[in-house]
């Protein structure tokens, strides 16, 4: 298995392992100067493009947070769009929900997409408790 690597500063960056038999359709097609962002983009004879973006957006509030890492991933995905190519994004976003649900609730799907995706009537209406990495209780 080879690896592209690639990682500015000493803290942080993504990594992207790829199969040695994806080698000769894989190239890089671009990566962010701070180490946020590695596009790959994946080319087999016959197929449609697929751009593969591995992100890693650094904490709110963390010296090296970017307010204008989702503006720049919105350009790069609108530059893929005129190429025609197929979209993966993947990573660690640090998304936070605030007082939202972190979970799709089944009746979003019920309501706005109904032929979407075949239901089960038996979601939870309700999370269970869980518990985050400072082990303090959070409610879903």
């Amino acid at each position: 298995m080879s690896s592209v690597r690639v990682a500015v500063k000493h803290n942080g960056g993504v990594i992207v392992f790829v199969n040695d038999s994806w080698l000769d359709c894989v190239s890089l097609w671009k990566q962010s100067t701070d180490g946020t962002r590695l596009w790959l983009q994946f080319q087999r004879s016959g197929a449609a493009q697929l751009f593969l973006a591995v992100v890693y957006a650094p904490p709110k509030g963390s010296p090296y947070a970017d307010e204008s890492l989702f503006d720049n991933i919105a350009a790069e995905v609108s530059m893929i769009q005129d190429l025609g190519g197929n979209i993966l994004l993947a990573g660690d976003f640090n998304a936070r929900t605030s007082a939202a649900n972190d979970y799709v609730d089944s009746h979003y799907f019920a309501d706005h997409m109904p032929d979407m995706l075949p239901l089960r009537n038996d979601f939870p209406e309700v999370l269970p408790e869980r518990h985050n990495s400072n082990n303090r209780g959070l409610k879903g």
